[in-house]
Parts: structure tokens; C-alpha cells; sequence
């Protein structure tokens, strides 16, 4: 039996999952969307993956697996916030103040036996999102994968890859972890990307015009396009590369990284 382990300092949770025999147990939720909400999914352990789906209701189907006398140690929330709505795993939810999608815990409350051992769960989010949909992606110990969405995509994780593939616009962030998005929109005026040890991809439209900042102590930058390169030198540690793709002023891409390459690519075949 082949066991995957991850701790999280500060949440004082130990998810531990067989790839044999984990207990389990499933949420789903479904509704509605307009072009131009948002659906948000945090999540503290595991991974979330999303899809395109045809239509107009935004699906999230989450599943906990470890150890069962857990789940109750795990709870599964909604929150709508305007025109959001957020679906989200809290750990320890009794130590949580208020009803929402909040892991701030209160210290001063549950210090019994069971609320400091380890809790191990870890929990896996399904999305189905439709399109015009903005979709954000939150995970803390975690891949965040999304493919060939029709939307907007924001992802994050602390320790994990990121993988997105979208017709709309799209960054990503992680700590430790690898960063590969393909996009079809240039509708954008900011974008960051950024990674402390990993490499970032960027697949971009053709015809993209952008300025492009690129910061890293170790990594390098190749680019499928053409820069013209408006600032580039090597400080007493690390580079910088300032320049731009097509034309200036039209938009901007920031890069930065510690020991991680960044690649800019034409559109996928």
C-alpha cells in the first residue's frame, strides 16, 4: 500500500491518504451561473480540478478521503458574497468563528485531545465550470489543475503545480511547485505569475503584444517571440529582464522566481 503524506504548519493537519482502502465521503453542489460571476474553490489538503461544462449551472463535487472518524473534523461550506460564491473545506469548523468560508480558528476554544491531534483527511474538489464564469482556485498543500475552460482563471497554492488551459485570460501563483497555463484571451492589463522553485510556462496568443518584467535570482527566460529588451543587467545576485513583446504600454506580464526558468510559448498545435 503506497501512502502520500502532507503536513501543514499551522493547521496542525496531517492528511494522509491510501492509494487502497481510504474511507470516503462525497459532497456536491450545483446552481446556476451567469457569464461574469464567480465561482471560488479553497481548499487546504489535496487537489481541485476543473473542467468546462456546457450549459449554465456551476458544479463542485468534493470528496474526502483519510480517515473517516476525521470527517467530522472536515466540513464542506458555500458562502455567496455578491456575485461569488465560494465553496471551500474548514478544518476543524467548531474552532472556526462564524459560518463562512473563513479558516481563522479561535484559539481560546477546543483544546481537548482531539482537536490537537493530527486530522487526517485530505479533500479533492471536482469543478464543472460554465462558460464566462470566472473561476478562482485556492489550495494551500495541492495541485490546482483546470482544462480548456471558457473563462478567466485565477490559481494559487503554496505547495504544488498549476496547470491551465483556458480561452479566456489566466495567472497563477504557487511557493513550491511548477507553473503551466496556456491561454487564448489578451484581454488583460496586468497579469503575475511567480514561483519560488519551479519553472513557469506561459503559453500565449499569437499577435500578443505585452510588456514583460522578468525577476529571478537563478532562473533564466527564453521566449518564442520576440523581445526587444528595454533593461536587462545581473545584480550582485540574481537578473532582471525588462522589455517588451510587439508594441509597449498595451499590457503587462510579470515574472519572478528564485530558482525557477520562465519559457514563453506560441499557442499549442
Amino acid at each position: 500500500m503506497r501512502w502520500t503524506t502532507r503536513v501543514l504548519a499551522g493547521f496542525g493537519v496531517l492528511a494522509s491518504t491510501a492509494s487502497v482502502g481510504a474511507a470516503q465521503d462525497t459532497f456536491e453542489w450545483s446552481e446556476a451561473m451567469s457569464a461574469g460571476d464567480r465561482l471560488r474553490v479553497q481548499g487546504i489538503v489535496g487537489e481541485i480540478r476543473a473542467e468546462y461544462t456546457s450549459g449554465d449551472r456551476a458544479e463542485v463535487v468534493a470528496r474526502k478521503e483519510g480517515r473517516s472518524r476525521d470527517f467530522d473534523q472536515v466540513e464542506i461550506r458555500t458562502e455567496r458574497r455578491g456575485d461569488e460564491v465560494v465553496v471551500c473545506a474548514v478544518y476543524r469548523p467548531d474552532r472556526v468563528r462564524g459560518e463562512g468560508c473563513s479558516n481563522d480558528h479561535d484559539d481560546d476554544r477546543g483544546r481537548d485531545r482531539r482537536n490537537r491531534r493530527s486530522i487526517e483527511v485530505e479533500v479533492d474538489f471536482v469543478v464543472r465550470v460554465p462558460a464566462g464564469v470566472d473561476f478562482s482556485a485556492a489550495m494551500v498543500s495541492g495541485d490546482v489543475f483546470a482544462d480548456d475552460l471558457r473563462s478567466n482563471v485565477e490559481a494559487t497554492t503554496v505547495n504544488g503545480d498549476i496547470d491551465v488551459s483556458t480561452s479566456g485570460r489566466a495567472e497563477g501563483k504557487t511557493v513550491s511547485g511548477s507553473i503551466d497555463i496556456a491561454m487564448g484571451s489578451s484581454d488583460w492589463r496586468e497579469l503575475d505569475f511567480g514561483t519560488v522553485s519551479g519553472d513557469i510556462t506561459l503559453w500565449l496568443p499569437e499577435g500578443i503584444e505585452t510588456d514583460v518584467d522578468f525577476q529571478s535570482l537563478s532562473g533564466d527566460m527564453r521566449s518564442d517571440f520576440d523581445i526587444a529588451t528595454t533593461r536587462a543587467g545581473s545584480r550582485w545576485i540574481g537578473s532582471n529582464v525588462e522589455g517588451y513583446i510587439g508594441s509597449q504600454g498595451q499590457r503587462s506580464l510579470s515574472f519572478n522566481t528564485v530558482s525557477g526558468d520562465v519559457r514563453l510559448r506560441r499557442p499549442r498545435s
